[in-house]
């Protein structure tokens, strides 16, 4: 570690920020994996949309949006789920099957609280 640092010391400062954006796009992108291709595998799109508000958008418990979101996902089954709204019941979720080159459409339809009768 310490024969690293002494070398990392002596390179110029372009190469060291290549180097850390470098580290930071892996690491970075490693957390997106679940989202996006794997070379080889196949892919279809899920497009979700929740009315009549703004509600939170989950895919496979991921906060991926609100009111409307559009992705590709690996081919096979992904939960849809939606968070909660002050004044509305979210809508329940739902298993999604993806299939390759094909879109899904999702739509999370958010009810009023009922009023209480005072």
């Amino acid at each position: 570690m310490i024969l690293l640092v002494s070398c990392v010391r002596r390179w110029p400062k372009a190469m060291i920020r290549s180097l850390l954006v470098f580290l930071l796009a892996v690491l970075f992108s490693a957390s997106f994996d679940h989202f996006t291709s794997v070379k080889g595998q196949e892919m279809g799109t899920l497009s979700v949309v929740t009315t009549p508000v703004m509600g939170p958008i989950y895919v496979d418990s991921f906060l991926v949006g609100r009111k409307f979101w559009s992705g590709d996902l690996a081919v096979g089954p992904h939960v849809v789920s939606f968070g909660n709204v002050e004044g509305y019941i979210a809508p329940p979720q739902e298993t999604v099957i993806i299939i390759a080159k094909q879109t899904n459409y999702v739509t999370g339809l958010y009810r009023n609280l009922p009023s209480l009768p005072f």
